[in-house]
């Protein structure tokens, strides 16, 4: 149906109407007209990104461009402002993932899973969502699906593995592999793009940084409840069916074929490590910025005469919609904060929940995140529109503004409940149909359930803990 160009000529229609609507409406009460207009325009976009009926990245700029247009802040103040430090760092991000996704480093911790697990596919699992995890540490989240997809669908075709929905075993892998993504990706800043997204929005507004160390601890805790969480949701509901003999098989050949790690993997694996210890170390060592350690590492991937990553695939293959939607939302919430809409919509939407303990404002605004994005399919959409609000309520009743950041880039990241969001997308869009969208639901509430309970109660008590602000 979204197809349709009938549909989505009609959503263009709905879009304009609200804006329009917006228009003639008075103004809210302490809200002046351009920020009037900016929140009847959000609300368009949102229709917009929802029904996909403009690509998601067109949107964002043609919204964006009604910030220089209503006079709210000139062109150049409005490109500008846009900008982020996700931006540049994506530069880097992206390279690393290349160079994973097509070295021998993956189909090698493959084998290694298998031989571990044998026949039994809970333990396959388990093995493949920790190493997707481990991955995620440093490959955004739609990149690492990508990535390890085709070792699933490998394992699932040495098995005999039929297409369509009747596989539990498939079911389980495929979403299995698309859950872990996630919560890896929450290990580590560099994880997802959304988590420096959600920092950087917060330090723009609130001034509240959080080192890269320190979100790694937050990271691991999630983790070490989250994942084997999601694991055990996966193999109760579904009960995969074990793994054949001649599978396992016909996989270990293909490893015993591999020759040793060649000198352009040494060097990338090199590049790797040293990056992650740096930004760690940045946590304590101011001069060791993230960005400028990432764009050494990018440049060292193309030293000669390495061959890590081929030039001409980074600039294919690398996913530039990310940067591009990350700069067009970052304009659009430049024109929100000068307008003081985002204040305003703060106090609108989220100031009855001020009377309420903090506990409860911390598990209302959860919920509230963990269904939005399910609904919204735009992770950096989705941190640019809460993260600011959300946290701006959470210090106005005295919470913890890292646990409000950290709870933010939780639920940008991870849509488990529908199959929306690109990460769960291109798996569920390809043409194999292992799954259908009632089977990600039956299951992807347990880790839902898990992350709000997570963000709401434990991590903020973690934060105390650590005295961060």
């Amino acid at each position: 149906m979204r197809e349709r160009t009938s549909f989505k000529v009609g959503m263009v229609g709905i879009a304009v109407l609200i804006v329009l609507a917006a228009f003639f409406i008075p103004n809210p009460e302490g809200l002046a007209f351009e920020g009037k207009m900016m929140l009847g325009i959000l609300v368009a976009c949102i229709v917009l990104w929802i029904t996909e009926a403009i690509p998601i990245v067109i949107t964002a700029w043609l919204f964006a461009a009604a910030v220089p247009i209503m006079g709210i802040l000139t062109p150049g103040e409005t490109w500008a402002q846009g900008v982020s430090v996700a931006m540049v760092l994506c530069l880097s991000c992206f390279a690393l993932a290349l160079f994973v996704q097509y070295s021998t480093i993956s189909l090698r911790i493959i084998a290694f899973v298998l031989k571990w697990a044998k026949n039994d596919s809970k333990k396959a699992l388990a093995g493949l969502m920790v190493a997707t995890a481990i991955l995620s540490m440093i490959i955004d989240d739609l990149v690492l699906v990508l990535m390890m997809l085709p070792f699933a669908y490998k394992i699932l075709d040495e098995n005999g593995t039929p297409w369509g929905d009747k596989s539990n075993l498939a079911k389980a892998l495929v979403l299995g592999i698309a859950f872990a993504s996630y919560i890896g990706g929450w290990i580590t800043p560099v994880g997802s793009v959304v988590n420096i997204l959600a920092m950087g929005f917060a330090e723009q507004s609130l001034g509240v940084t959080v080192t890269f160390a320190n979100w790694m601890i937050l990271g691991f805790i999630m983790n070490i409840v989250i994942l084997p969480v999601s694991w055990f949701a996966l193999v109760k509901i579904f009960k995969p069916e074990p793994i054949s003999d001649d599978a396992l098989e016909r996989i270990r050949e293909e490893r015993a074929s591999l020759p040793g790690f060649t000198k352009d993997e040494i060097w990338g694996m090199l590049i790797i490590v040293g990056t992650l210890a740096l930004w760690l170390a940045g946590s304590w060592v101011p001069a060791l910025d993230a960005v400028v350690v990432g764009l050494v590492a990018l440049g060292l991937l193309f030293l000669p005469p390495f061959k890590c990553v081929s030039f001409k695939r980074y600039v294919d293959e690398s996913p530039w919609q990310v940067v591009m939607l990350n700069w067009a939302v970052g304009c659009f919430v430049a024109g929100m904060i000068a307008t003081g809409a985002m204040t305003w919509l703060v106090n609108a939407v989220f100031g009855p929940m001020s009377a309420l303990p903090v506990i409860g404002v911390m598990l209302l605004v959860a919920i509230f995140a963990c269904v939005f994005h399910n609904i919204l399919p735009a992770g950096a959409a989705v941190a640019g529109l809460i993260t600011i609000p959300i946290c701006g309520l959470v210090a106005s009743v005295g919470g913890n503004i890292t646990a409000a950041i950290f709870m933010c880039a939780v639920f940008s990241s991870a849509a488990f409940l529908l199959p929306l969001d690109l990460v769960v997308y291109v798996a569920y869009s390809s043409e194999r149909k292992y799954f259908a969208p009632i089977d990600e639901l039956k299951v992807g509430w347990v880790p839902s359930i898990a992350a709000v309970a997570m963000v709401s109660l434990v991590i903020p008590a973690v934060c105390a803990v650590m005295g961060l602000a």
